[in-house]
């Protein structure tokens, strides 16, 4: 059974949640919000979808440019339109990837900043924000290993 100091303080923590309003609850709320995330995310997103439009319109373009200018007849260039259009596609994978890989990242910097910590009253990380941040450092990691890898075999 807790003590009466603790109950009352409960009480009182109680009502003045009840007496602060909506605009002091959001006001809490906007205050754990990492804006740094938030703004990199919004780039990244933005920066995905600069990278789509512009890789299908000149990979479009090229294929125009090889009918008009190039080929006389289609079996001339019906090898690279394939590569072309698989090349589009690649680029629809690499997007959605970055899509994904925004999103956690937004999660990393919403689990890990210290206002996510003030919000629920520790200064210890959380478990989540522990576990998206090894997830991160290993994907990272695995990557350069491949880059490096890829860059000696391929011997660049």
């Amino acid at each position: 059974m807790k003590p009466a100091m603790e109950t009352a303080a409960e009480e009182n923590t109680e009502q003045s949640q009840e007496r602060k309003g909506c605009f002091e609850c959001c006001i809490k709320c906007l205050g754990g919000v990492p804006y740094a995330s938030l703004v990199a995310t919004i780039l990244c997103f933005s920066g995905v979808a600069l990278f789509c439009g512009c890789g299908h319109v000149a990979l479009a373009g090229t294929v125009a440019i090889l009918e008009q200018h190039f080929s006389t007849n289609t079996s001339d260039h019906a090898l690279l339109s394939e590569v072309i259009q698989l090349m589009q596609y690649v680029i629809y994978g690499i997007a959605s990837f970055f899509f994904l890989y925004g999103i956690i990242l937004l999660a990393e910097g919403f689990y890990t900043t210290s206002a996510v910590k003030e919000l629920h009253g520790e200064f210890k990380t959380t478990a989540c924000g522990r576990c998206i941040s090894g997830m991160v450092s290993a994907n990272l990691a695995i990557l350069a290993k491949l880059t490096s890898y890829l860059r000696v075999a391929g011997g660049l």
